[in-house]
């Protein structure tokens, strides 16, 4: 027989000594009182002499009985194995639930908690195969749950338990790495419930070893229902928990372009955010940076407040077109997996952008695409074709375009219509800049919709900006968006350059609406909305409600805000905000199939797949299917994160490299864990023994066996009841008067 606890045996028996000493104190108060009757009751006594000795001993091992049970039960007593032997020979089988989720590399001192894991059930397994009778072993670890869920063979996973196969079964065991899933229990136990059900003859004992997360476990109700079941489907549930404190640690959790990735040679500002799950906050956080394989130079975060994140920004330029790479590392914390990520991209010589230019002398599309690409040696990274509003006709073509710009369009056909909304749609990015030659109807109708169009507001009349008298106001406010950056600043005198003189206003009833999705950029200094951006779909709409050019117009000149110095860099900016949809690359994350498409009238059929530095760098030749005239890449499943590089062979030309940055997910970085009391709180009614696996020693713990918990406490009851009954016969009582 074991116990739960020990200890509390162990500071317990002297308390068993109680009764006795009430006893012996009781008889020291005794004193003696002369009495005439006395020589009758002396006479008594000696007749009943040894009857009332052996009741008066019987209650008091009674009452020290019941001491000892009480301690029996509150020390959690368990009937080993051995013992079995009394109530059958039948097959006990072991299911073992082992968490290896990345948390689960925890370090604390010399081991990890995946280490301690490992250790807990590789004891599990040596008692188990010195009981008499059969042992089976099932090993469903949290990275293959959702394999097993899938329909692979389960009964793959269960085997033999044998003092023969020990050795290998084990071996096997400590071969087992941290694997870089952040798959949780609730996969598991659906897996674990998904296994044959036991046979009338066997004996399932169910053990979960795990880090018991917060994240994962708390509130969540659909594990305590699943659990449940899997508590009534065995003979007993024990949880085993790897960790006893929540050690701090620090987690990348994004490394990706601010607005998109720019063109080979062109400036990108990429964000980097690291979240603080300790309770403390760190100070002075370096991140080392490298792309492709060269160091550029570090980040310091000064200070990471505990339970936030804190995104700095830094320059990165990929000097050529072709797939490029970076990596952002932290210092070694207490979990290393998340102290890496990546990132991964295909840069381009350019970016195409198309600018429909209904002005009629064509000066808005002048002056736009000059500021985007001014020639020379300049290099903008974007090719911006100008045309007039009969291409948007060629419905096919759009897609090819970063970001499409509407130039004092008067209207379109319905069918373009169409297309633009499918484009912006899907991700593409839209912008507008009004005109004398605009159509408000059509505007209004089509493009508005009654708030379900294109246009984030109805417009009413082409208005002129009065003057107030106060020559130090600038004409135009702006925000804090990305697209007036360069306007940040106290000692920047740019914004006072910039003139507006007529501008369309919004109709009077408009409202800005609450769902979130339109907001204004800028305004006048009458407050009226100068610039506009609409969520539409994927995608984005920016709306300049003021002509771009600064020529002359029936009305006069509407502003000189294309003439302004910080003009190109405002147009920059606004194509890179506009197509940063199209532009942003797809992001793996461990677990999820890597799968990739090509065109299979330009590449040959066989394709190389090279695994991260940390699978030792890999190399698998795969052949890949036809589907409606592209290849399809099914590398399957990724378990590791890293860079993937896959090599295709063009059938013309040199080969090409592509490369697919997988990361792990950033959660699991949360090292807060429930401890015995509040995981009781988030298992309530449930039939469980939690064991902490640090208490656990190979000749002190025996890791499955029968409870007698309940035993011991049916026979307190039963040694209560009959110290009471005992109590009361042989004490006095008297008998009431009869008055009849």
């Amino acid at each position: 027989m074991s116990f739960t606890f020990p200890t509390l045996l162990q500071f317990g028996w002297p308390l068993i000594a109680l009764p006795l000493l009430i006893h012996l104190i009781n008889l020291r108060r005794h004193r003696r009182v002369e009495w005439a009757a006395m020589d009758f009751l002396l006479e008594s006594q000696k007749r009943n002499k040894k009857w009332i000795f052996l009741r008066q001993l019987l209650l008091m091992l009674l009452r020290t009985a019941a001491i000892a049970l009480l301690l029996f039960m509150l020390a959690g007593p368990e009937l080993k194995f051995q013992w079995g032997r009394f109530f059958g020979q039948g097959v006990t089988h072991h299911l073992v639930l082992l968490d290896d989720s990345y948390s689960m590399s925890d370090r604390a001192s010399q081991t990890t908690a995946f280490g301690e894991a490992k250790r807990v059930v590789g004891q599990l397994l040596d008692q188990a195969t010195q009981q008499p009778g059969s042992q089976k072993l099932t090993l469903l670890r949290f990275s293959q749950a959702a394999e097993v869920t899938a329909g692979a063979e389960a009964d793959k996973l269960e085997q033999a338990l044998n003092r023969q196969g020990y050795e290998k079964i084990v071996a096997d065991l400590f071969e087992l790495q941290v694997a870089e899933s952040s798959a949780g229990p609730l996969e598991t136990i659906q897996a674990a419930l998904g296994l044959p059900e036991p046979a009338e003859t066997e004996t399932r004992i169910v053990y979960l070893v795990s880090d018991f997360r917060t994240q994962q476990w708390q509130g969540n109700t659909e594990i305590v229902e699943l659990l449940g079941q899997l508590r009534e489907a065995s003979a007993q549930l024990q949880l085993i928990q790897c960790v006893e404190e929540t050690r701090p640690n620090l987690t990348i959790t994004n490394l990706e372009p601010e607005s998109g990735i720019r063109a080979a040679g062109v400036e990108t500002w990429m964000q980097l955010t690291i979240a603080n799950h300790g309770d403390e906050p760190a100070t002075s956080v370096t991140v080392s940076i490298s792309q492709d394989g060269n160091k550029l130079p570090a980040l310091i975060f000064d200070s990471i407040p505990a339970g936030e994140s804190v995104t700095r920004r830094f320059r990165a330029t990929f000097p050529s077109a072709g797939a490029h790479q970076l990596q952002a590392a932290l210092e070694v914390d207490a979990v290393e997996l998340d102290n890496v990520r990546y990132f991964a991209c295909d840069v381009p010589l350019e970016f195409p952008v198309l600018l429909i230019d209904g002005s009629r002398d064509g000066d808005d599309g002048y002056y736009l695409r000059t500021a985007l690409d001014p020639g020379g040696n300049s290099k903008p990274g974007w090719n911006p074709t100008v045309e007039r509003p009969e291409y948007l006709r060629q419905h096919g073509q759009l897609a090819e375009f970063a970001a499409i710009c509407l130039l004092d369009v008067p209207r379109l056909d319905e069918p373009e219509v169409e297309a633009l909304e499918n484009y912006v749609k899907q991700g593409g990015g839209l912008g507008i800049f009004v005109g004398p030659r605009l159509q408000k109807a059509f505007y209004n109708e089509r493009l508005y919709r009654d708030g379900e169009g294109l246009l984030p507001a109805p417009l009413n009349l082409p208005t002129q900006l009065l003057a107030t008298g106060d020559d130090d106001e600038p004409d135009i406010a702006v925000s804090d968006h990305p697209l007036f950056r360069i306007f940040a600043g106290q000692r920047n005198s740019f914004l006072a350059l910039a003139t507006v003189n007529y501008y369309y206003a919004l109709q009077a009833e408009w409202e800005l609406p609450d769902d979130g999705k339109t907001s204004i950029l800028a305004k006048l200094r009458n407050d009226a909305p100068l610039v506009l951006d609409r969520q539409y779909g994927e995608g984005h709409v920016v709306v300049h409600l003021s002509k771009l050019s600064p020529k002359s117009t029936e009305l006069g000149i509407w502003s000189n805000w294309s003439l302004n110095p910080v003009f190109p860099v405002f147009a920059h900016e606004l194509i890179g905000y506009l197509s940063a949809t199209r532009r942003q690359l797809e992001q793996r994350a461990v677990g999820e199939d890597l799968v990739l498409q090509v065109p299979a009238d330009e590449y040959e059929p066989e394709i190389q797949v090279r695994m991260p530095r940390s699978k030792g760098g890999e190399a698998q030749t795969i052949t890949p299917q036809v589907d409606e005239g592209d290849y399809v890449v099914d590398a399957g499943r990724t378990d590791a994160s890293g860079i993937w590089e896959f090599e295709l062979r063009p059938r013309e030309g040199n080969v090409e490299q592509q490369l697919v940055a997988v990361n792990v997910a950033p959660g699991e970085g949360d090292l807060h864990h429930l401890n015995r009391d509040r995981l009781a709180k988030a298992l309530p009614g449930l039939d469980y023994k939690f064991s902490l696996a640090s208490q656990m020693s190979d000749s002190g713990t025996s890791f499955a066996g029968y409870p007698l918990g309940d035993t011991f406490l049916y026979l307190l009851i039963a040694t209560l009841v009959a110290e009471q009954w005992l109590a009361y016969k042989i004490s006095y009582h008297s008998t009431p008067a009869d008055d009849s």
